[in-house]
């Protein structure tokens, strides 16, 4: 009886090796070898390298950017994404990245972000200004619907405004991807739209002021803007501070941080407010 038991014993257990077995070489939960490929790129401008790394599925993969031999970039914040930036991955701050490896071979992007320049005071501007103001993008979304209508009984000319979403989006839709768009509605419109922007009274402690922006509304006041480059300068500044959810950068007016003259949207403020756009994305944090 006790050799009986015995050898069930012994079978049991070489039925479940050969399982086990069985099942780590073809079933779904196989580890097996693949080939990942990634593709880096800065954040505004473009392609930098590709290269592919040999792992099992289910190892843990580490990128680090000091070991992707590119240049002319910010040294600790990194984003993934799925072939084609179809999907968000992760985001991190640390100068490197980690993820799972799947059971087949795949496609990434790398996202890296373009180093920045002086601001108009001679200090040099950090992505942490955004991060310390917690900067998101409004509504969580990345696409907007911006329609025209005018308060108080003002109004000005439409085409500061024309230039205003044209160098926004000229920072977020770059040809090799949109990372997002402002379709604007100017007049006649159905009222209808992610957030306005027209002309207003602008008051502050009984004073007459430059422009607002107050989440469901960007306005300029037309008495106070009275050039077509203050109107644009002044529509730049809300409309950064409106979409990404921010007031001061780096403790001042954002027009110290975003221009490169007036009314012209630098470099510095396009990798800013892009930056928030690839956070976002890659956190999963906006419904596209």
């Amino acid at each position: 009886m006790k050799r009986i038991s015995l050898s069930l014993l012994i079978l049991f257990f070489c039925l479940t090796l050969f399982y086990c077995h069985k099942k780590s070489s073809t079933g779904p939960d196989a580890i097996v070898p693949v080939t990942l490929s990634f593709e880096v790129c800065n954040h505004t401008q473009g392609y930098l390298s590709s290269f592919t790394r040999n792992v099992m599925s289910n190892d843990v993969v580490m990128l680090k950017i000091s070991e992707l031999g590119v240049s002319d970039v910010e040294g600790s914040r990194i984003a993934l994404f799925h072939d084609g930036f179809s999907q968000g991955i992760g985001f991190s701050s640390t100068g490197e990245i980690s993820f799972q490896a799947p059971g087949q071979s795949t496609s990434y992007n790398v996202v890296l972000f373009n180093a920045l320049g002086k601001d108009s005071t001679g200090e040099q501007v950090s992505y942490d200004w955004m991060d310390a103001e917690e900067a998101c993008l409004y509504l969580d979304k990345n696409n907007y619907e911006v329609f025209r209508k005018d308060y108080d009984g003002v109004t000005g000319t439409e085409e500061p405004w024309e230039v205003v979403w044209d160098q926004i989006n000229s920072a977020i839709k770059l040809g090799w991807v949109t990372w997002g768009t402002v379709e604007n509605r100017p007049y006649p419109n159905g009222g209808e739209g992610d957030f306005s922007y027209g002309y207003a009274v602008c008051l502050w402690n009984g004073s007459r002021i430059d422009g607002f922006d107050q989440g469901y509304r960007i306005i300029i006041d037309p008495e106070v803007c009275v050039t077509e480059d203050l109107r644009i300068s002044v529509g730049l500044e809300e409309a950064f501070q409106n979409i990404t959810c921010t007031k001061q950068i780096g403790g001042k007016n954002p027009r110290f941080v975003i221009f490169d003259g007036w009314a012209q949207f630098g470099q510095n403020g396009k990798d800013l407010f892009t930056y928030v756009f690839v956070k976002m994305l890659a956190l999963g944090n906006v419904s596209r």
